[in-house]
């Protein structure tokens, strides 16, 4: 029987092809949980893992500009609001900001459902919001109602760049739950830009040599 390429000890769960460049790229047999013993909602859980995946890669690039002082106000409001600690900075937003970015939300939202996750049985992909219209994936492809863009790309070169999607999804919803963790914790929000100033405790207090010695 075939062993799991993420957990060598372990079958290869139920559903799962174990392999990373299959009909869901990232795949490795990786399935605790046992949610791909539901062969029907793969393609949904698929979705939602794209979907977590693109949010947490915005909401960490979101963090290193909040954190780096960048100031930009979308909101209709004459209420301007700035903090360099993230989770205050939300708290910061006035209730028409949250009605718009909620407004946006739940406009892509209904698109998406419309669009994407109810026409799987008709051959759309999961994650496929039809923004190349080029791109070679074989089957049919919702149609984005904003700007579109032109890359071509052979299936194999389109193959390693949903790869290197669903590995970049994957370690920013892992890195964006320690963000907030720490930001939760110490009041500074973390940022992929390091930081090469001294910590108070390396700082010099005082000289305590004697001079002239």
């Amino acid at each position: 029987r075939a062993f799991s390429e993420a957990l060598p000890w372990a079958p290869v769960p139920e559903n799962l092809t174990n392999n990373i460049v299959g009909p869901y790229v990232g795949d490795a047999g990786f399935d605790p949980a046992g949610f791909a013993k539901n062969k029907r909602l793969l393609p949904w859980y698929r979705e939602a893992e794209l979907a977590h995946g693109r949010v947490c890669m915005l909401a960490v690039l979101g963090y290193t500009v909040q954190t780096s002082g960048a100031k930009w106000e979308p909101f209709i409001t004459r209420y301007p609001t700035d903090s360099a600690d993230p989770l205050k900075a939300a708290t910061q937003v006035p209730i028409i900001g949250w009605l718009q970015i909620l407004t946006v939300i739940a406009l892509s939202e209904l698109w998406r459902y419309e669009n994407v996750i109810s026409k799987y049985s008709e051959g759309v992909q999961p994650g496929d919001l039809g923004w190349n219209v080029d791109a070679p994936t074989g089957s049919k492809r919702p149609k984005w109602f904003g700007p579109t863009f032109t890359a071509k790309y052979s299936p194999e070169e389109w193959s390693n760049m949903k790869l290197r999607e669903i590995k970049h999804c994957r370690l920013a919803m892992v890195g964006f739950f320690f963000m907030v963790l720490t930001n939760a914790s110490t009041g500074v929000g973390p940022s992929l830009i390091p930081s090469f100033t001294q910590s108070e405790f390396q700082s010099s207090v005082g000289d305590f040599i004697p001079k002239g010695l």
